[in-house]
């Protein structure tokens, strides 16, 4: 068994033993989506960029909140809940495929995202990050300024990204 000294297990720029900052690592252009767009939007941004999470702003690009793909499951979920309880209604599958895609797509995204519950500054270690994230269980935090404008996003990823390199 290899064992590590602790100072190969914290996190320290290669030049000195200061902790790494979150803005060292997190990724400074997130894919956004603004907190008037739809369901529909979310589904596509996350499939064509390959993100499981999307920040939620306004129009300055402000924080309103984070829709991940779990918030997405948990729609389905709820979707197919209401479909278990109407079904009987609907003899049509058209009308079944009107009702899953009213249902799922054309709200608000405002109405389906968590709320900024959980976020960090720019200048916070990887270390306060981390546990934030472990935590609550979180693969996603918005990084934010002082008042609450979009820097950027720390995911889990950007930990495996950063161990891979070290």
């Amino acid at each position: 068994m290899i064992r590590s000294t602790p100072e190969e297990n914290s996190m320290t720029t290669t030049n000195s033993h200061l902790p790494v900052q979150v803005q060292n690592v997190m990724q400074r252009h997130p894919v956004t989506i603004h907190d008037y767009q739809t369901v529909h939007d979310a589904v596509d941004l996350m499939t064509e960029h390959h993100v499981s999470a999307l920040p939620v702003v306004d129009d300055g690009h402000y924080l309103r909140g984070i829709v991940t793909m779990s918030d997405l499951v948990r729609l389905v979920q709820d979707a197919e809940r209401t479909l278990d309880s109407d079904l009987a209604i609907y003899d049509n599958s058209f009308l079944v495929a009107d009702m899953i895609r009213e249902t799922l797509g054309t709200d608000e995204i405002a109405s389906v995202m968590s709320g900024v519950m959980f976020k960090v500054k720019q200048e916070d270690t990887l270390k306060t990050a981390a546990k934030v994230m472990v935590e609550h269980q979180l693969h996603h935090l918005p990084v934010v300024g002082k008042d609450m404008k979009l820097l950027g996003i720390l995911s889990s990823m950007d930990f495996v990204r950063l161990a891979a390199d070290a």
